[in-house]
C-alpha cells in the first residue's frame, strides 16, 4: 500500500522489496520526497517500456474512488494538460523560459483523457 499515486509510481521503477517498503513509509504529504527517492534507484530493465501502462494502471485505481472519478467527469471533454516548470516534457508540458519551446509529450494529460474516455463509456 502506498499513500499517493506518485508512491506507488516511484516504488514501481524497482524490483526491490526493501526499496518499495521504504517508498511506502514516506508520508503522503511528501509525494516530492518520494518522487527524488526516484531518481536514485536503479531502475528495473524493463522501465522504458511497461512505465506508461503502470502509470495508467494506478490513475484507474485512483479514479475508482467516487469522488475522484466525478472530479475528473467534470472536466467534461476539456483538454488535460500536465503543465509544470521543472522540466518535465514527458508526463507534462513544461512552461520555463527554457523549455517553451519545446512540445512536451504530455502522457499523464493523455493517460487521464484516455481514463476519463473509459468513465464515460462505463456510466453509458
Amino acid at each position: 500500500m502506498y499513500p499517493s499515486v506518485e508512491h506507488a509510481y516511484v516504488a514501481s521503477k524497482s524490483f526491490d522489496g526493501t526499496y518499495r517498503k521504504r517508498i511506502s513509509f514516506i508520508p503522503g504529504n511528501k509525494a516530492g520526497l518520494a518522487k527524488r527517492r526516484g531518481r536514485e534507484v536503479k531502475l528495473r530493465p524493463d522501465w522504458k517500456k511497461v512505465k506508461i501502462n503502470i502509470m495508467k494502471k494506478l490513475l484507474h485505481k485512483k479514479f475508482m474512488y467516487p469522488e475522484l472519478r466525478n472530479l475528473l467527469l467534470l472536466t467534461k471533454d476539456e483538454d488535460l494538460e500536465e503543465g509544470n516548470t521543472w522540466h518535465d516534457n514527458f508526463w507534462g508540458n513544461c512552461k520555463c523560459k527554457k523549455c517553451k519551446d519545446i512540445p512536451g509529450q504530455n502522457n499523464l494529460g493523455k493517460l487521464l483523457m484516455e481514463i476519463r474516455k473509459e468513465l464515460k463509456e462505463d456510466k453509458a
